[in-house]
């Protein structure tokens, strides 16, 4: 009986069966500097809550890349980071 409850209990899960949600993979500082529009996104998103946010991968490495935008141009700066 208690088999039986905890099979019905471990199938009641938010997630469908069989689906798993798998993480986004990290995007580098030359992911943003090629991806203008996902750039400009995760710094709205990633400013939008600094508090929590700014240790993350994503908007570290969009935070660097906008740095080197505004340092060198998007162009120059992409050129030198797949030097």
């Amino acid at each position: 009986m208690l088999a039986v409850c905890a099979s019905v209990l471990a199938a009641c899960g938010d997630e469908p069966a069989g689906k798993t949600e798998r993480p986004e993979p990290m995007r580098t500082v030359a992911f943003f500097l090629a991806n203008g529009p996902q750039h400009d996104e995760t710094l709205v998103r990633c400013r939008a809550d600094p508090g929590v946010l700014k240790s993350e991968s994503d908007c570290m490495n969009a935070e660097e890349a906008n740095r080197k935008v505004m340092i060198w141009g998007r162009d120059e700066a992409l050129r030198r980071a797949g030097s």
